[in-house]
C-alpha cells in the first residue's frame, strides 16, 4: 500500500514559543528563581510538523503567519527540530506559551493570545497553500491551533473551504468548530480531546457509550474520528470500525502537545501502510509515550513501538 499523500502541510495562524520553567518554590511575596527551563517551537500545527519531522517524515510543510519581532529566534527552533516552513511574517512577536512546573509537580500553563493577523496576510497565506498544492498530487491540509485576534471562526471556516477541491483533503484539530461546521467541511480528519468534543456536540456526554453515539453521528461527514480522552486513552471512529485504546498508567512529566502527537502519529502509521485501526493503535502509543517526556519534547518510532504492547485495545462497534 502506497503513500495517501503526496504531501501534507500544516497551517499555523497562531504558533508559539512553548517556554517550560521549573521552580523549587511557589513563594507569592519573593521572586521564585527556576531550577530548569525548556523552549521549543509550539502550537497544535507547528507541533504536528516536529513530530512527523521526528519520524523522518518527508513532504510535510509548515506554512502560516507570525509576528516578525522574534521571528529569527522562531525560524532557528523549527530547523533545530527539522521542520520545513514559509511563514509569512507580520507585525508583532511569536507569542510565547507559559508553563511553570512547581515542586509537588503541579503544572500551571498560560496561553497568550497572538498579535492580531490582518485580512492582507491571510490573502498571502492562501496565495502560498494554493502554490504548494498546485500539481502536487494528492495533499492533506492541517488546520490545527487556537484562532489569533483577527480572525472569526466564520472568517476561519470559508479560508479552510475555500481551499477545498479534488486532491485536497483538510484535517482539522480546533476547539471552534460544531458538529454542523463539521458536516459542513467533511474533514478527512479531526481530533479532539473530550472537552472540545462536549463543545462540538453541545452536550455533557457523561458516559463512554454517549461519546462512541456522537462519534458514529461525527462518522458520516468525517473519514476518520479520533477522540482523546486524556488518561483513560483514545476512542477511534471510522467508516471500517472503531476501536477503544486504554493506556497503562505512566508517569506524566508533560501533557503540552500529546494531542498533537496523537494526530500526527496516527497520519504517519496510515502514511506507512498500516490500516485504521492499527493507526489508531499507534497515535495512542505515542500520545501516552508523549506525557512522559518533558515539555514539549517530541516522540521517536522506537519509544513508540515500546511503548505499544502496554496498551489494551478493545473493539468499537460501529
Amino acid at each position: 500500500m502506497g503513500k495517501l499523500f503526496n504531501r501534507i502541510i500544516t497551517v499555523s495562524l497562531n504558533p508559539a514559543m512553548d517556554v517550560t520553567l521549573w521552580v523549587h518554590t511557589l513563594d507569592f511575596t519573593e521572586p521564585n528563581k527556576t531550577s530548569d527551563e525548556k523552549v521549543y517551537a509550539g502550537g497544535k500545527a507547528v507541533n504536528i510538523s516536529r513530530v512527523l519531522a521526528s519520524y523522518g517524515y518527508e513532504g510535510c510543510r509548515c506554512l502560516g503567519v507570525a509576528g516578525s519581532d522574534n521571528f529569527q529566534t522562531f525560524g532557528a527552533l523549527l530547523r533545530e527540530d527539522g521542520v520545513d516552513y514559509d511563514f509569512i511574517q507580520i507585525p508583532g512577536a511569536v507569542r510565547e506559551n507559559l508553563t511553570l512546573v512547581i515542586p509537588d509537580k503541579r503544572v500551571l500553563k498560560v496561553n497568550r493570545a497572538g498579535c492580531t493577523v490582518p485580512a492582507k496576510a491571510m490573502h498571502e497565506l492562501k496565495d502560498r497553500i494554493l502554490q504548494e498544492i498546485a500539481g502536487a498530487g494528492r495533499c492533506l491540509l492541517i488546520f490545527a491551533g487556537s484562532l489569533p485576534p483577527g480572525i472569526t471562526v466564520e472568517g476561519y471556516k470559508a479560508f479552510i473551504l475555500s481551499l477545498k477541491r479534488e486532491n485536497v483533503e483538510v484535517a482539522l484539530d480546533s476547539a471552534v468548530f460544531k458538529l454542523e461546521d463539521m458536516q459542513e467541511i467533511q474533514p478527512f480528519l479531526i481530533k479532539p480531546n473530550l472537552p472540545e468534543f462536549r463543545m462540538m456536540c453541545g452536550t455533557d456526554l457523561r458516559t463512554e457509550q454517549s461519546i462512541i453515539k456522537f462519534a458514529r453521528v461525527l462518522a458520516n461527514s468525517v473519514t476518520h474520528v479520533l477522540v482523546s480522552l486524556g488518561p483513560k486513552g483514545l476512542l477511534y471512529v471510522g467508516s471500517g470500525g472503531g476501536t477503544r485504546i486504554i493506556p497503562t498508567p505512566v508517569e506524566v512529566r508533560s501533557t503540552i502537545g500529546a494531542g498533537d502527537t496523537t494526530l500526527a502519529s496516527f497520519l504517519y502509521a496510515l502514511e506507512m501502510g498500516r490500516d485504521p485501526k492499527e493507526a489508531a493503535l499507534f497515535a495512542a502509543a505515542a500520545g501516552t509515550a508523549s506525557v512522559t517526556l518533558d515539555g514539549t519534547a517530541v516522540v521517536s518510532t522506537s519509544l513508540v513501538e515500546a511503548t505499544i504492547p502496554t496498551m489494551m485495545v478493545k473493539p468499537v462497534k460501529v
